[in-house]
């Protein structure tokens, strides 16, 4: 359950604007590659069940583990864990943009697809971080002083 509804919800949330913006601009196999946001929900459209196997095997081999041994255990983990994965989503949406961005559009197109790809990320991470939450139904465990010098003696 941990491993397959988390994705599957945030697969369906995204789903919902790429099917609506189908509707709006039609989209086939030659738009992909374009360098744009529609370029990048084409191959979204089209590509979905590679992106969400892939989903499920970074929820079952690495999200999961790191939930449970780091996340659950202090607020601290849980800080570090969602501190690190910004900073991956915000290099992977850094690499993806610049392999897609076209030269003559000039920076300001790099800087703009950078940051819808990271929102992509983040919101996609909110999501399947808040479903984990609910799905597992423990609460990150916050000591006070009292606990911490308690279990110290």
């Amino acid at each position: 359950m941990r491993t397959f509804l988390p994705p599957l919800i945030a697969f369906m949330a995204f789903s919902v604007f790429v099917i609506t913006s189908a509707y709006a601009n039609a989209m086939q196999v030659g738009d992909m590659g374009e360098g744009n946001v529609h370029a990048f929900m084409a191959c979204f459209y089209y590509c979905w069940p590679l992106y969400f196997i892939c989903a499920i095997l970074t929820q079952w081999i690495i999200i999961v583990p790191v939930w449970e041994s780091f996340v659950l255990r202090s607020a601290i983990g849980a800080l570090v864990t969602f501190a690190i994965v910004a900073v991956v989503c915000a290099l992977a949406a850094g690499g993806v943009a610049y392999f897609i961005w076209d030269d003559q559009s000039g920076y300001d197109s790099l800087i703009g697809l950078t940051t819808i790809m990271l929102m992509i990320q983040l919101a996609y991470w909110a999501i399947n971080f808040f479903i984990l939450f609910l799905v597992t139904g423990k609460a990150v465990k916050l000591k006070t002083k009292h606990e911490t010098v308690a279990a110290e003696e």
